[in-house]
């Protein structure tokens, strides 16, 4: 009987280490198909998921329409399933480290990104390009050293000159030849 109970605490024992070994983890997002095998550029299903990482809203707006309802509407209007996220004037740089994080963790296969703070970003920009989410920087230049890869931060960048609709319009415009696995038009 003794052996019998030792044996089934050995067996316990392994099964719980068995288990502990495993864990949980998280699943990687699917890289987009490269067009030249050297970089993300593009090649994305056309209902995919666009991230939008914006600066926090001052509730202004060039023609009445806030941008993040701007960009929802011209992204969904382009047949791809926007997720705008703003920043939170408290912690801009953070929740915009926060945002990037669960866009590329749930699947986004780009980000459109207006950096309150660049340099706060290299890390997730650089794990985001990793994972082969095409990153199109808005506005400044989204800095070009990383954690590691290929030190790219951003694939491409949208000048912020002119107005919000013209913005929203190039970076649209970006998106949809990215998703034809085409370099877009741009800086």
């Amino acid at each position: 009987m003794r052996r019998i109970l030792a044996a089934a605490a050995v067996a316990v024992s392994a099964v719980a280490v068995i288990a502990g070994c495993s864990g949980t983890t998280s699943v990687a997002p699917t890289p987009v198909q490269s067009t030249d095998l050297t970089s993300s550029d593009g090649g994305f299903d056309q209902h995919a998921v666009i991230g939008v990482v914006l600066l926090p809203v001052d509730g202004s707006s060039s023609s009445g329409e806030a941008l993040p309802d701007r960009f929802r509407t011209a992204l969904t209007e382009a047949g791809f399933r926007p997720d705008v996220r703003v920043a939170d004037t408290n912690d801009p740089a953070g929740s915009q480290r926060s945002a990037v994080h669960d866009l590329v963790r749930t699947g986004a296969k780009a980000l459109l990104v207006a950096a309150d703070d660049p340099a706060s970003l290299t890390g997730e920009l650089q794990t985001a390009h990793d994972a082969g989410v095409v990153v199109v920087g808005l506005g400044d230049q989204l800095p070009a050293n990383g954690t590691g890869g290929d030190g790219v931060s951003a694939d491409y960048r949208v000048a912020t000159t002119g107005s919000d609709a013209d913005l929203v319009h190039r970076a649209v415009a970006a998106v949809t030849s990215l998703q034809r696995g085409e370099k877009p038009d741009g800086d």
